[in-house]
C-alpha cells in the first residue's frame, strides 16, 4: 500500500491532467448546447482509458522497483539488470548508472592490485631485511663469547643494510604519490652522484670494491632527492653482486645531441643472462643470477623503474654472465639553463 500512495504521489500530474481534460469537456459540451449524457459519457470513456493505463504503468513500476530493491541489498553492485528504457530521459539515467557502476568496479579492482602490491612487496621486504638483522644476531652472539673477533665495522655494515632497507620501504609508501613529492630544480649531476657514492663508501671499502668516477660535469633539470634515491638502488646493485677486488665505473655516455645525459653506472660482477634482462625490473624477479645470491628479493630495480618513469628518465641494462653490467639514465634535458 505505501508503495501504491508513493507511485500515486509521482503521478499526481497525470491526474490533474485527466481531471483538468474532464472540466474541458463539461465546458465545451456546455458552449455547445450539447447533451449532458454526452460529456458525461465522455468523461468515462477517458477515465477508463486512463485507468487501464495506468494499472500497466503501475505494474512496470512495480517490476522496476522490486528490480532496484535486489539491487541495494546487494554488497557489491557490478551490472545494473533493468528493463530497456522506456524514453530518453530513463536511457540517459540507465548510461550514467552504468558509468559509475563501472567506474566503481575499475577502482574496487585497482584498491584490489594496490593492496596485493602492498601484501608482496612487504613480503619480499620482509625477507630482505631478515639478512642483515640474522647477520647482527650472530655478530652479537660471537661478540658475547669471543669479542676480539667481532669488528665495529661489520656491525655498522648490517646497520647500514637495515637503514637502507628501511629508507626504501618508506620510499616505496611515497612512490604511489609522487607528484606531490616533486621538486624539480637545475642541479649538478657530479654533487648528487658523490653524494650516493660517499653514503656506500664503507661497503666499498668493506668489500674491496674500487669505483672509477669520470668527468661527470653536467647540469640536469630532475628532482634531487629521487635521482639520488635512484643512484643509490643501483649503486647498491652493484655492490651486492660485484665480488671482492671488483670495480664500478660511473660515467657519462657521449652522444650526438646536445640535450641528451645518459649516466652509466657500470661493474664487473656476476651480470645478468639474456633470458632474464626484459624481466629484471618486474617486482619479485630475480632471475637466475639473482637466485644465487641469498640476499636477492627482486625489489631494487623494480623501484628504480618506477620512480625512473615518475621522473622521465629511461632506465635501460646491458649485461653478460660474469662480464659486468651497464644501466644506462637517460635523462633528456628539454630545458635550457641560463646563467
Amino acid at each position: 500500500m505505501k508503495l501504491f500512495l508513493a507511485y500515486l504521489k509521482d503521478k499526481k500530474l497525470y491526474f490533474s491532467m485527466i481531471i483538468l481534460v474532464c472540466v474541458v469537456f463539461c465546458v465545451v459540451n456546455a458552449l455547445y448546447s450539447a447533451p449532458a449524457a454526452a460529456g458525461f459519457y465522455a468523461c468515462e470513456i477517458c477515465f477508463v482509458i486512463f485507468f487501464i493505463v495506468m494499472a500497466v504503468d503501475y505494474i512496470n513500476f512495480y517490476r522496476k522497483h522490486k528490480i532496484l530493491e535486489k539491487h541495494e541489498s546487494l554488497k557489491e553492485l557490478y551490472v545494473l539488470e533493468m528493463e530497456p528504457a522506456k524514453n530518453t530521459i530513463e536511457r540517459d539515467y540507465q548510461l550514467i548508472v552504468n558509468k559509475l557502476i563501472e567506474e566503481k568496479r575499475e577502482l574496487s579492482e585497482k584498491n584490489r592490485n594496490a593492496q596485493k602490491d602492498m601484501t608482496d612487496y612487504y613480503s619480499l621486504w620482509a625477507h630482505q631485511i631478515k639478512t642483515p638483522i640474522a647477520a647482527m644476531d650472530l655478530l652479537l652472539q660471537v661478540m658475547e663469547n669471543n669479542p676480539d673477533e667481532v669488528k665495529v665495522w661489520e656491525l655498522k655494515g648490517e646497520m647500514f643494510k637495515i637503514d637502507f632497507y628501511v629508507d626504501a620501504v618508506m620510499n616505496y609508501l611515497r612512490l604511489e604519490d609522487m607528484s606531490s613529492d616533486f621538486k624539480f630544480v637545475k642541479l649538478s649531476l657530479k654533487n648528487v652522484v658523490n653524494k650516493s657514492v660517499k653514503k656506500f663508501a664503507s661497503q666499498f671499502i668493506h668489500k674491496h670494491i674500487s669505483v672509477e668516477l669520470k668527468e661527470i660535469e653536467r647540469e640536469v633539470y630532475s628532482d634531487e632527492k629521487w635521482l639520488g634515491f635512484i643512484i643509490e638502488q643501483l649503486l647498491s646493485n652493484s655492490i651486492k653482486y660485484t665480488k671482492e677486488g671488483g670495480k664500478v665505473s660511473i660515467y657519462l655516455k657521449e652522444t650526438f645531441n646536445a640535450n641528451d645525459c645518459i649516466l652509466v653506472i657500470e661493474d664487473n660482477g656476476i651480470g645478468i643472462n639474456s633470458e632474464d634482462l626484459p624481466r629484471i625490473m618486474e617486482r619479485g624477479y630475480t632471475g637466475y643470477n639473482g637466485r644465487g645470491a641469498s640476499k636477492s628479493s627482486g625489489i631494487g630495480l623494480y623501484l628504480c623503474k618506477k620512480a625512473a618513469d615518475k621522473l622521465g628518465i629511461r632506465l635501460t641494462v646491458e649485461s653478460e654472465p660474469y662480464m659486468g653490467t651497464k644501466v644506462y639514465l637517460s635523462m633528456e634535458q628539454k630545458h635550457r639553463f641560463h646563467g
